[in-house]
């Protein structure tokens, strides 16, 4: 991963306020550089002026020496998109949103723009990206009236639509339709659990309409609307939430991980990597494997423990959640391939001293001498989703059996971890 400087973030920040984000980094650093001394006369044409504003402002305390407390904020690419294709093992769409492109600034509404106006172009019609970035960031999450909507139904415009984005991103589309194919008919309601125990539970609800008589108004009525928790069918136009609900949540769990990783306790983190270390030496010097604790350590710390490792088992994917409950005795009971990485994710961490993060949806934000760090640990969190088994554990949870879905790519992973523009 290419690293910049906090001086160099603070131009890409302004840079991007400009309206340059789809530059790559070293163009936006080029420009900004450029323009330093006319900044002041560009406010009016930039696009969000506020932003822009507010970034040269910082930029012209740092030249003077003076710190400003501004930070800096980088954008995932098209977020829904990019989770779904690393849950599914897809490198097309993982290309699509910066995941796999080294020295390209991807955007994949630009990409799906670009399959439907090849598509259509026989026919001497053309759509934006304004219309194709509608409509698919509606439709992964299940909505197809938005897509009608914009391009009519039954028109050449929606086929194309559907087709690039199909081939911009077959991995979310796959998932979409098993996501959309797990709705529990007359469920009350669908629940599944995230790899650091974080429980979804989603009521089912629907709008219920009555008529009610006033007899003391000589019998005058009006309408009355409220919620009720109800079962409903396959095929109501509210069963299509299970797809949106899903990618959110696992969204909810990356910038979960993030700040954790990133805000770490600095003092609980190094006693934890220690003896993460220790019982890794040890098991690497007496070839020792899993111990079991005694009945006391069961009764005060075993069960939590347990907890965590039977959610490493079930997702592969190993969270620091369960830092706090490490002990001497605990780490014992770590299987050697979740000890292991823990040891690794531990160490990255303390790579860097502890720093806030903000998280807005899919901006996430930090001080720029700190993005770096963020970037990696960004990028580092979702090659281990595209490695884990959280989608088959999530499914599981909702079917009530046991679901296993097939990667379209098994090397994923190795390949996010090369990425430069995951957050851009």
């Amino acid at each position: 991963m290419k690293t910049f400087t906090g001086w160099q973030y603070l131009l890409i920040d302004l840079a991007n306020a400009f309206g340059l984000d789809k530059k790559l980094f070293e163009e936006r650093i080029d420009w900004a550089t450029a323009h330093l001394g006319a900044l002041e006369s560009m406010v009016g044409i930039a696009d969000s002026k506020p932003l822009y504003v507010k970034a040269m402002l910082a930029v012209r305390k740092a030249q003077k020496g003076l710190p400003s407390g501004h930070l800096v904020g980088l954008d995932a690419v098209c977020s829904g998109m990019q989770i779904m294709s690393c849950m599914a093992g897809c490198e097309a769409g993982a290309r699509a949103t910066g995941l796999i492109e080294q020295d390209v600034r991807s955007d994949a509404y630009t990409a799906v723009t670009k399959a439907m106006n090849e598509l259509l172009g026989e026919l001497g019609v053309s759509v934006s990206r304004q219309d194709a970035k509608d409509a698919t960031m509606k439709s992964l999450y299940g909505s197809k009236a938005e897509p009608k909507k914009i391009f009519g139904e039954g028109t050449d415009e929606l086929a194309a639509f559907y087709a690039g984005l199909v081939k911009v991103a077959p991995g979310a589309w796959d998932m979409l339709c098993i996501l959309l194919d797990s709705w529990q008919p007359y469920a009350l309601q669908h629940a599944w659990q995230l790899p650091d125990g974080f429980d979804v539970k989603v009521k089912v609800m629907d709008t219920i309409e009555t008529r009610i008589e006033v007899d003391e108004l000589d019998g005058a009525s009006f309408t009355y609307q409220y919620k009720e928790n109800m079962g409903l069918p396959v095929g109501h136009h509210k069963t299509k939430s299970n797809a949106a609900n899903v990618v959110h949540s696992v969204d909810a769990y990356v910038l979960r991980s993030v700040h954790r990783r990133c805000n770490y306790d600095r003092e609980g983190a190094t006693f934890a990597n220690s003896i993460l270390l220790h019982e890794e030496m040890r098991r690497q010097a007496e070839s020792l494997g899993l111990a079991r604790l005694t009945q006391e350590e069961e009764a005060k710390e075993g069960s939590k423990i347990a907890y965590y490792v039977n959610l490493w088992k079930q997702t592969n994917m190993a969270d620091v959640v369960v830092l706090p409950w490490l002990n001497a005795a605990t780490v014992k009971c770590l299987p050697n391939r979740m000890l292991m990485k823990l040891v690794q994710i531990t160490g990255a961490m303390m790579q860097h001293k502890p720093f806030e993060v903000v998280t807005i949806h899919d901006e996430f934000k930090c001080h720029p001498n700190n993005m770096n760090a963020l970037r990696w640990h960004y990028k580092e969190i979702l090659a281990e989703l595209s490695e884990s088994t959280t989608l088959d554990y999530i499914l599981s949870h909702i079917h009530g059996k046991s679901i296993t879905v097939n990667k379209m790519s098994n090397n994923l992973g190795q390949k996010i971890r090369q990425a430069n523009y995951a957050l851009c």
